[in-house]
C-alpha cells in the first residue's frame, strides 16, 4: 500500500492596487482565514503564512513571496495554497513559468481554491493559462483605458495635472480649467517685465526675495492655511524657479501636457516624452502675459546666450556630497584667482551655500569654507574612525549599533504609522477601482463615467504608492542596522593610514556632509560639520 504524502503547507495572500475588490471578501485577513481553514480541513500541516499587502501582481519581486519561495527551494514547504490565481500573480508569462516549471521541479504542489485548480490533477493546464492571461489582461486593460482617456482629455484642452501653474488656480466649477489668481499673476507679470528689460534670472530671484514675495510652492500652501511640507528646500526664490516660469506657455493661455509617461502598466517609473509628442492646445484659458512680452523675453534669451566651451570640466571633489546645514541646498564650489606676494597667480577653491549663491542673503548665509580646510577636517575624521575600528572593532560596532537602533525605533514608529494610513487609503482606492470596473462591465454605469472615476482614483494611487514605496525603503533600512554597521567597519578600516583625500574614497565612505555657518564662541571661530557615513549614518 502506497504511503500517503505528508504536506507542509504555506498559505499565501496578496492585495494590491491592481486587483483589490469592493467589500471584505478579498482582504488580507479574509484570505488568510479562508485558506487556513482550507488547510486544516484537509489535514495538512500549516507551517507558515505569507502576505504581501500593497504589492502589485504584475511582478513576482514581492518580499513575502520571495521569502516563501526560499523555503520551498530548501524543501521546507511542499504545498502552497492561494485564494485564486490573481492572488498568485497577474503576469501570465512569469506565472506560467512558476506553474509549469519551477513548482514541479521543486516537487511543490500548488492549489488555487476558488479557481478549483490543483497541480496534482490533470486537465487544469488550459484553465490556468486562460486565468493567468485574463488576470494580466485586466491590469493591462485598466491601465490602457485610463491612459487613453487622459490623453483624450488633454487633447481637448482639459488640464490633468495635480497643481495649477503659479499665477493660476483651478476653477472650483471645473478642476480641469484655470482661473487667474491675481496676486500671484502680478508677480508673474513682474518676472516677465524684468526679464524683458534684460535682468538675469539670479538677479530677479534675489529681488523677489528682498521684496518678501513667497515662492510658488510656499505660496500655494500659505493661501490654503497649510504648512509647506517642502519648507526646508523651497522657502526662497531661485534662478531655476524663475526660469521655469519664463519658459511656461501656460501664461500665454496655452496648455502643454504629456511631457512624461509611465514606462509601462507594469513599471510605474516615468520617462521623458519627446517634445514632438507633447500635447499642446492653444487658448484654453485667459493669458497672464501678451504674445509681445513672451517674444521679447525670447529675444533677450538669444542675446544673452553664449556658446559653451567644449573642454571638459573637472568634477569637484565633494560634488553631490556637500550640503548647507541650514537650508538643505547643495554647496557650490567657487574658484577665485589671487595673486601671491611673489606676484604669481593661484586658484583658491572654497565652497558656498548654493541657495545664497543663487538668491542672495535673503535665502541663506554664505556658509563659506575653504576646500583645504574641509578636506583636512573630513580626512581627519575618517582617520580617527578607522583607527578606533582597528583597535576595538567590536566595541565600536556595538556602540554605533545601539545608537542607531535607539534613533531608528523612534523614526520607524513614525514611518510605520504613516505607512499604515497610506496602506488603508490605497486599499480603499483599490476596492473603488475594482468595483467601478465591474459596474462598467455589468452595464451599471456608462464607460465615460467609469473612466473618469478611475482616472481620479489612479492619480491619487500613484501619488500615495510613491510615498509608501519611499517609507518601505526607510523601514527596510531601519531593520538592517547591525549588518550595515559591520559593513561600514570593514570598509573604513582600510583607510586608517590614508594621507590624501580623493573622490573615490569619499564615494565609498560618505553619503552626505552638512556644513554649518561659522560663528564666534569665546573669541574663537567655530562651525559644525556633520558627516553621514554610508551604512552607519551620523556617528559623531
Amino acid at each position: 500500500m502506497q504511503e500517503e504524502k505528508i504536506y507542509n503547507a504555506a498559505v499565501y495572500a496578496r492585495l494590491s492596487k491592481e486587483d483589490a475588490r469592493a467589500g471584505d471578501s478579498v482582504s488580507i485577513e479574509s484570505q488568510i482565514n479562508m485558506l487556513t481553514k482550507y488547510v486544516a480541513d484537509n489535514g495538512w500541516e500549516h507551517v507558515a503564512t505569507y502576505k504581501d499587502d500593497g504589492y502589485s501582481g504584475t511582478s513576482f519581486e514581492r518580499p513575502a513571496f520571495q521569502e516563501m519561495m526560499s523555503r520551498v527551494r530548501k524543501g521546507e514547504i511542499n504545498l502552497v495554497v492561494v485564494k485564486d490565481m490573481s492572488r498568485f500573480g497577474r503576469n501570465y508569462l512569469e506565472a506560467g513559468i512558476y506553474i509549469e516549471d519551477t513548482f514541479p521541479g521543486l516537487d511543490c504542489r500548488l492549489i488555487a481554491v476558488n479557481d478549483n485548480y490543483d497541480s496534482l490533477r490533470d486537465g487544469n493546464d488550459m484553465m490556468v493559462i486562460f486565468r493567468n492571461i485574463f488576470n494580466d489582461f485586466y491590469a493591462r486593460d485598466t491601465s490602457t483605458k485610463i491612459r487613453a482617456v487622459r490623453k483624450s482629455a488633454m487633447r481637448s484642452g482639459r488640464y490633468m495635472g495635480a497643481f495649477a501653474p503659479y499665477g493660476y488656480m483651478k476653477d472650483p466649477a471645473d478642476k480641469h480649467k484655470f482661473l487667474i489668481d491675481e496676486p500671484a499673476a502680478e508677480v508673474v507679470r513682474l518676472i516677465f517685465s524684468m526679464r524683458a528689460g534684460g535682468i538675469g534670472c539670479p538677479k530677479i530671484a534675489r529681488e523677489l526675495n528682498e521684496k518678501g514675495i513667497l515662492p510658488p510652492r510656499t505660496y500655494y500652501f500659505d493661501v490654503r492655511g497649510q504648512t509647506n511640507p517642502y519648507e526646508r528646500t523651497n522657502k526662497k526664490w531661485n534662478d531655476c524657479t524663475v526660469r521655469h516660469i519664463l519658459e511656461n506657455e501656460a501664461y500665454l493661455g496655452h496648455t502643454v501636457q504629456h511631457k512624461e509617461e509611465c514606462v509601462s502598466y507594469k513599471d510605474r517609473r516615468t520617462r521623458a516624452v519627446s517634445p514632438d509628442e507633447w500635447i499642446r492646445v492653444e487658448d484654453t484659458h485667459e493669458p497672464i502675459i501678451t504674445k509681445e512680452q513672451w517674444e521679447e523675453c525670447r529675444r533677450v534669451d538669444r542675446l544673452r546666450s553664449r556658446p559653451r566651451q567644449s573642454k571638459m570640466k573637472e568634477v569637484s571633489l565633494f560634488s553631490g556630497l556637500l550640503f548647507c546645514a541650514d537650508c538643505g541646498y547643495s554647496m557650490r564650489c567657487q574658484v577665485t584667482v589671487r595673486r601671491k606676494k611673489n606676484g604669481v597667480k593661484a586658484n583658491y577653491e572654497a565652497y558656498m551655500c548654493g541657495s545664497y549663491s543663487r538668491s542672495g542673503h535673503t535665502a541663506c548665509t554664505t556658509h563659506y569654507i575653504p576646500r583645504q580646510v574641509l578636506e583636512e577636517l573630513v580626512l581627519s575624521d575618517i582617520q580617527d574612525k578607522a583607527g578606533k575600528v582597528c583597535v576595538r572593532e567590536k566595541e565600536v560596532i556595538r556602540r554605533i549599533t545601539e545608537q542607531r537602533q535607539t534613533q531608528g525605533r523612534q523614526e520607524a514608529a513614525a514611518v510605520e504609522k504613516s505607512a499604515k494610513a497610506l496602506k488603508k487609503r490605497l486599499s480603499e482606492l483599490d476596492r473603488l477601482i475594482r468595483s467601478t470596473y465591474e459596474d462598467k462591465v455589468l452595464g451599471k454605469i456608462p464607460e465615460a463615467l467609469c473612466v473618469r472615476l478611475m482616472t481620479g482614483y489612479q492619480s491619487e494611487q500613484e501619488e500615495k504608492a510613491a510615498q509608501l514605496e519611499e517609507m518601505e525603503e526607510k523601514l527596510t533600512e531601519y531593520r538592517k542596522v547591525k549588518e550595515d554597521v559591520q559593513e561600514w567597519a570593514g570598509l573604513i578600516r582600510q583607510y586608517r593610514d590614508a594621507d590624501i583625500l580623493d573622490r573615490d574614497m569619499l564615494l565609498k565612505l560618505i553619503d552626505r556632509i552638512e556644513v554649518g555657518e561659522a560663528c564666534v564662541v569665546n573669541g574663537q571661530k567655530e562651525r559644525q560639520i556633520r558627516i553621514c557615513y554610508k551604512f552607519a549614518g551620523d556617528i559623531g
